[in-house]
């Protein structure tokens, strides 16, 4: 896959720069997500930041030209950027595993920290016996 850039305007109000570009490809178009990873890898940025807009391709040529937009940071792209629904269910559900592991984490530590009291508790009343029998 071979991507060059033709256009690139900075857009200082979005805070992001407008790429316009022409993909050469072998077999079927790549998918949004793909074309990101290269844009992405080409303007040296995080693919995060990387949008893209369109994918025009020519029927019965294995070129395509795309628009893709690149944020400064990821506020500005949360700022503009409209989510659709199956990434809002994604980011969700990310946030739910998030919250799942801190749960379990928290449930090991207190686990860890009772186990240590109850050992220590031993430590004690053998202490204790240790000292009543002599």
């Amino acid at each position: 896959m071979k991507v060059s850039i033709q256009d690139k305007k900075d857009n200082v109000l979005l805070k992001r720069t407008e790429v316009k570009g022409t993909l050469e490809f072998e077999g079927a178009t790549p998918s949004n997500a793909q074309l990101a990873e290269i844009v992405a890898k080409e303007m040296k940025v995080n693919v995060g930041l990387v949008v893209v807009k369109n994918i025009y391709t020519k029927f019965g040529h294995l070129q395509a030209d795309f628009s893709a937009v690149i944020y400064k940071d990821a506020e500005a792209k949360k700022q503009t950027e409209v989510l659709t629904k199956h990434m809002k269910v994604k980011i969700e559900e990310e946030k739910k595993k998030q919250e799942e592991a801190r749960a379990a984490e928290k449930e090991a530590k207190k686990a860890e920290a009772e186990a240590k009291k109850a050992e220590e508790e031993a430590k004690k009343a053998e202490a204790t016996k240790a000292k009543e029998s002599d």
